[in-house]
């Protein structure tokens, strides 16, 4: 078995890293302490998902491996990019919520369209 044939990526998996950079997005928003705990717990998350992908697939690829892929990863962070400076300087939570929102769906979206990207790029590799 090759990285493309491995196991597609988990859907749950994309949407809850989506989830929790919507999250984290939209705490710009939250009151202190809260903005502090979830933007602390969205960073010690981030490589519990990691070592989960390793563990049950055998590899992890970074994003930032070139090729077709980095510019889906840099779609990414601009999204993100964008979305938390909306957060940071809306005024009223309702903007929070929709920049976290916007992000949720971003991350989720994207996180499919990397594999999808990926996959492929491997394949093509593989066939040169």
């Amino acid at each position: 078995m090759t990285y493309a044939d491995a196991p597609s990526g988990e859907g749950w998996y994309h949407v809850a890293l989506g989830a929790g950079a919507g999250v984290f997005i939209a705490s710009q928003g939250f009151p202190q302490p809260w903005a502090t705990v979830v933007t602390v717990g969205f960073i010690l998350v981030i490589p519990l998902f990691i070592a989960w992908w390793r563990r049950t697939h055998g590899w992890w690829v970074s994003g930032y491996n070139g090729g077709a892929t980095l510019w889906v990863t840099a779609l990414t962070v601009v999204a993100l990019a964008a979305t938390g400076i909306w957060s940071y300087l809306a005024s009223e939570l309702w903007m929070n919520l929709v920049a976290g929102a916007i992000a949720c769906i971003a991350v989720s979206a994207l996180g499919f369209l990397w594999m999808w990207v990926w996959r492929r790029q491997m394949r093509n590799q593989g066939a040169a």
